[in-house]
């Protein structure tokens, strides 16, 4: 697992290729906190052979009001896209237990952006249903051997029917293994929607990862058919301990 030492306004980068401020990666052992096509896509009159690679400043189909920071350095154009964040962000995870985590109950935010080629995506449980929003990062050991796991749960079919899973990819470091992201999520086989996260060229923030309060990776978010956090956890879990989570939070 890889934990922030700092609350969420600490995610910062030096110019991006210098990272963000992160501990080394956590023991398996360490606490943590207790695929598919219906993800709704984001309405768009885009060709589907849009682009990848937007160029910087220009406005995203399907993402009102966000574009790629005109300052984004080149060897990130691609790895990052914009994505516009819609309701207030959740708080900073601080607890290793579900249950008291004040983000449960909160409605979660709506996140609008675009997939490696270049199609919007629009991840809304209010919309789509019962959704599983997986953030990782394709540097993050912990978050190479989760895949797998999620990867084994969907080839048995063990996910319930009605659950959407959708991914982020964020926080991109050009000079750490795996690097491009997307590239990384074909040799994993992530065969579920993806959204690449966006940055804040002059923070280092990641824009949904912030938004989601995420504490370190890989971080799971589960929200109800009705928009809201049914629970929130950071670091990698057995697929069994997966679907306890879902059946206990969600009802699936």
């Amino acid at each position: 697992m890889i934990r922030f030492p700092l609350a969420r306004h600490s995610l910062l980068a030096t110019g991006l290729a210098a990272s963000m401020l992160l501990t080394a990666c956590g023991s398996d052992d360490d606490p943590v906190a207790d695929p598919v096509p219906t993800t709704a896509p984001a309405e768009s009159d885009a060709p589907a052979d849009t682009p990848a690679d937007v160029p910087p400043d220009a406005t995203v189909p399907g993402a009102p009001d966000a574009t790629v920071p005109a300052d984004l350095p080149e060897e990130y154009v691609g790895a990052v896209g914009p994505v516009e964040i819609i309701g207030e962000s959740l708080p900073y995870l601080e607890t290793d237990v579900v249950a008291d985590d004040p983000a449960v109950g909160e409605p979660a935010p709506v996140l609008v952006g675009l997939d490696f080629e270049g199609n919007p995506l629009r991840i809304d449980a209010a919309e789509a249903g019962p959704t599983m929003v997986a953030f990782v990062a394709h540097w993050c050991p912990h978050c190479n051997d989760e895949i797998p796991v999620l990867n084994e749960l969907r080839d048995e079919g063990a996910f319930p029917a009605d659950l959407n899973i959708v991914g982020v990819s964020t926080a991109p470091r050009a000079d750490n293994p795996n690097f491009p992201p997307d590239e990384w999520l074909v040799e994993k086989d992530w065969q579920w929607p993806v959204i690449a996260d966006g940055v804040d060229t002059e923070s280092g923030m990641f824009l949904a990862a912030d938004a989601f309060g995420v504490s370190g990776f890989p971080f799971i978010t589960l929200i109800d058919e009705d928009g809201n956090v049914a629970a929130r956890w950071s670091g990698g879990r057995e697929g069994s301990e997966h679907l306890a989570l879902i059946e206990t939070h969600l009802g699936l």
